[in-house]
């Protein structure tokens, strides 16, 4: 009878084990799973991918970094003991090739600041100056004052056209530019001067002014050696020396003033270089 009565409660036991338990699931279902920390161990994961991809510097490990060491800047130092031998206005038809010809028999390099009016037709002269090795920079392409200064649109559209010549003639994209007067000159405001230098220099450009020059502006009321003695003195602040001359067709000195300045100038002991080489700040007349 014992037997028979435990046996009878053996199979209620195991019949109300297999019954589903619908007042546990229900309670569990009430309680929010915590998944801050599974949240948290993805979001690290994730984070330590992508900080593996992208080759970050930050070790993954907490409370460790790695910092990358910044690369020094090479910066090549100006050589002080060099003149810039610069001509403006030109082109000239009669002028440039003797110019070219002095360079050429003293293996001197030098910078052309070019008139687009002055070169035009004569892709032959410009692309021998380039194929020579000097510098082909901007000096606008009307050379008209009044004209280039009367505002900012009127400039840069007579500067883009000279721009254009020179690389539809040499495939030369300049980087140098000289305000004609100078970045100082009573035709030009600040306000206009400022605003086309902040154009320019955004565009890659920097502007070159002078300081020596022979005076060859004046050159029909000097000869050539009161043109080479300027040359040769007139050069005010510190080295390097950029030196102004002419060599338009009227300038018909300018070929043997510069044989003579080259020789003066090797004998001190400097060396010549195209504005191509030049390293230094720009050089930009400063206003009063």
């Amino acid at each position: 009878m014992v037997k028979r009565i435990l046996a009878v409660v053996a199979a209620i036991t195991v019949l109300f084990t297999m019954m589903p338990q619908e007042g546990v699931v229900a309670e569990a279902a009430k309680k929010p799973v915590s998944t801050s920390k599974a949240a948290s161990g993805s979001a690290i994961a994730t984070s330590g991918s992508a900080i593996a991809n992208s080759g970050s510097s930050i070790d993954a490990r907490p409370g460790k970094k790695k910092h990358k060491k910044k690369k020094k800047k090479a910066v090549r130092k100006q050589p002080k003991k060099t003149v810039y031998l610069t001509f403006d206005d030109g082109p000239g038809s009669k002028v440039t090739p003797k110019l070219l010809k002095v360079l050429k028999k003293n293996n001197v390099k030098a910078t052309f600041f070019i008139v687009g009016s002055q070169a035009k037709g004569q892709k032959k002269l410009l692309k021998q100056i380039a194929k020579d090795g000097h510098t082909l920079a901007i000096h606008t392409y009307t050379h008209d004052y009044k004209k280039i200064y009367s505002s900012k649109k009127a400039y840069l559209a007579d500067f883009h056209k000279t721009e254009k010549l020179i690389k539809d003639y040499t495939g030369v994209q300049p980087k140098y530019f000289r305000f004609p007067g100078g970045g100082n000159n009573h035709y030009m405001s600040t306000r206009l001067r400022n605003s086309i230098l902040k154009e320019l220099h955004k565009e890659g450009y920097k502007e070159m002014d002078w300081n020596c020059g022979t005076s060859d502006a004046a050159a029909k009321y000097y000869s050539a050696s009161q043109l080479i003695k300027y040359g040769e003195t007139s050069h005010w602040g510190s080295d390097p020396i950029v030196l102004l001359q002419h060599d338009a067709n009227s300038k018909y000195h300018t070929p043997d003033v510069t044989a003579a300045l080259i020789r003066y100038y090797k004998k001190k002991g400097y060396k010549f270089s195209g504005l191509n080489n030049y390293t230094g700040p720009e050089m930009c007349f400063k206003r009063k």
